[in-house]
């Protein structure tokens, strides 16, 4: 039995313990002695009072293993006040903190949570318009792209930051932008609205649960809605006026099915991908791997109904014949999970799925995928998969520190380009440094294939490009599994013609600088690019904010975004990390946050900034 542990990742985790019995990381950091110690404290606890249920479990119940990759601070909510709270009655509150150490391998955090100032009156939320950023792709093409943000490129320099906001529980995830209205998920579980203005708060509403992200959208009837997905799997619309449940879907009954990406709209049907978190867990001597798959959801907006829903391992799971010895008995297919946003394509009434491995490592069709289905059945049109036998044998020849598995899946969206001639192009990149251009005319043909970064299993696109049009932009992580700075400054910026896959330039990662110290101090972008018009955003790991040309990707404004600031709510905000999708542009004003999709240094920060008016 492991005595704790965390395994680190972008979007999802991956593990080093301190224990015995998991494949460790190569070189995996330190564990925290404080974290260790209340570990072993919290080891006799978890047998005394957890150990029967989440040994062995059975429906919804997580097993033990899977809570590794739950934050801290959320296990922690669930003993005090969610789902666990009942079954926690018998235990000193003191003692919990010991408990969730065990678990998950971290001591929630011990900051104060800051309370949110409320905003006087009463006023209407805008309904999503055209220059608004209501979702995590900008636009259902998810390009990242704002074409009239209100901020030109000459005044990028210039730009100041107008406000900080402390998330509470630590930043979750990115933000959406609607009119004057932020929208936002906090780790304290909490879907929240903030004024763009201010940063006051309009209202709040507590899930229980662990939301990413959010998505805002204005149905037929007028009606403006906020749709986010869970770690329980349900999906969840809200009134965007006051916060108030709509309607709430539980869309899978898999204990380890997530959702880690906000849902996509159009028209009054709710697209929804399903992630799943159980990969890691093949590791783990006493689990039986694996038994769950991702999918794809079509909803109906205004009631939640499911509409259809489509699996993307398409083969039911089953116990593998012939297993030798007494341990779990072990069962494929499963993986395909979709843990980035969808890609909405109504001109030809398409939803696009860019998918991750499968969990025994086969080749199993829609995994390591672009997938094409109807928006209106659900029906599969055409899948392309870049995983072959070849490709691997290739891989593990290369002496890379990978097991060759997971780097060949799809951690961003694929991204639906109008090219200048009027020609429409699927852009979509892998892990592994390889970028492709697909016909959505031909079902998914390969156009061109590009090499744009060396690849890792954390490394290549992890959250997603940005495309203007005329090139797109793709952030390298290539992070080591090590985490911690290898030499050759890991990462940059590559600038890709799409309508033939040259990289018209590279900007090369930057020696990184960290406002925390030395420890996970990373130059890789595994965050998400975004854009405007002449202007390229860069995230880095290091929490440093780069503004770039788009022409040559030259350095014009850069922001620690690590360094604390006073916030509007009373308390210190601090960044950490710039990981997942960081950046959105709408309205006049940038905003950042800093410190979410990282468990090596997290943060809570909220940033606004805006080019001061002329004196």
């Amino acid at each position: 039995m492991t005595a704790g542990g965390r395994w680190i990742q972008s979007c999802f985790a991956i593990v080093y313990l301190v224990g015995s019995g998991v494949v460790r990381a190569a070189e995996v950091p330190q564990v925290d002695p404080a974290a260790a110690a209340a570990a072993e404290r919290g080891r006799p606890l978890y047998a005394q009072y957890c150990a029967s249920c989440h040994d062995q479990p059975t429906g919804r119940t997580p097993h033990r293993e899977a809570l590794l990759f739950r934050a801290p601070v959320a296990v922690l909510r669930a003993l005090e006040q969610g789902a666990m709270r009942p079954m926690a009655r018998g235990i000193a509150r003191e003692d919990l903190p010991a408990i969730v150490a065990y678990l998950t391998g971290a001591l929630p955090q011990s900051q104060p949570i800051p309370k949110p100032i409320f905003c006087r009156g009463r006023s209407r939320p805008s309904p999503v318009g055209p220059d608004d950023w209501p979702d995590l792709g900008r636009d259902l093409a998810n390009t990242r792209y704002a074409p009239r943000s209100g901020i030109d490129a000459q005044d990028v320099a210039k730009l100041e930051l107008d406000f900080a906001f402390a998330i509470p529980g630590g930043a979750a995830g990115p933000v959406s932008v609607v009119g004057d209205r932020i929208y936002l998920a906090a780790g304290t579980g909490e879907v929240m609205a903030l004024d763009a203005k201010t940063g006051c708060t309009h209202w709040t509403h507590p899930t229980e649960r662990l939301v990413r992200s959010v998505s805002v959208a204005t149905l037929s009837n007028g009606r403006t809605l906020v749709f986010f997905g869970d770690g329980r799997a349900f999906a969840t619309a809200l009134d965007a006026r006051t916060g108030k449940p709509v309607w709430s879907t539980a869309i899978e009954e898999h204990a380890l099915a997530k959702v880690t990406a906000a849902p996509s709209v159009f028209g009054d049907r709710v697209y929804v991908p399903m992630s799943t978190i159980e990969d890691p867990l093949q590791h783990v001597a006493d689990y039986p791997c694996c038994t769950s798959r991702g999918s794809v959801s079509a909803l109906d907006a205004e009631t939640g109904k499911i509409l259809w829903k489509q699996y993307t391992v398409r083969d039911e799971p089953k116990p593998l014949k012939d297993q030798p010895g007494s341990g779990p008995k072990l069962s494929a297919p499963a993986g395909g999970a979709v843990f980035t946003p969808l890609t909405l394509d109504p001109k030809r009434g398409a939803v696009y799925a860019a998918t991750a491995a499968s969990y025994d490592d086969g080749y199993w069709p829609d995994a390591q995928s672009v997938v094409a289905y109807d928006m209106q059945t659900g029906a599969r049109r055409w899948a392309r998969m870049f995983k072959t036998p070849e490709a691997v044998e290739a891989c593990r020849k290369s002496g890379t520190e990978s097991d060759c598995r997971n780097n060949f899946d799809f951690a961003a969206p694929a991204v639906l380009q109008t090219l200048p001639n009027g020609k429409e192009i699927l852009i979509a990149a892998q892990k592994n440094g390889m970028a492709h251009g697909l016909d959505p005319d031909a079902e998914g043909a390969v156009l061109w294939t590009t090499r744009y970064s060396k690849g890792t299993d954390l490394g290549g696109l992890m959250y997603g490009m940005a495309s203007d049009g005329r090139l797109a932009y793709l952030p390298i992580s290539d992070t080591p599994h090590s985490f911690a700075q290898p030499p050759g400054l890991p990462g940059g910026l590559a600038a890709l013609d799409p309508s033939d896959g040259v990289i018209r330039w590279l900007r090369p990662a930057e020696e990184p600088t960290c406002a925390w110290g030395s420890e996970h101090c990373l130059s890789g972008s595994i965050a998400a690019a975004s854009a405007i018009p002449g202007v390229v955003f860069q995230s880095s790991s290091d929490g440093w904010l780069r503004a770039r040309a788009t022409g040559d990707g030259e350095l014009l404004w850069r922001f620690d975004t690590a360094q604390p600031v006073a916030a509007v709510n009373g308390v210190e905000a601090r960044g950490g990390q710039l990981q997942g999708w960081t950046v959105v542009a709408a309205n006049g004003a940038l905003f950042v946050v800093s410190g979410a999709s990282t468990q090596a240094e997290p943060g809570n920060a909220l940033l606004v900034f805006r080019v001061p008016p002329p004196h």
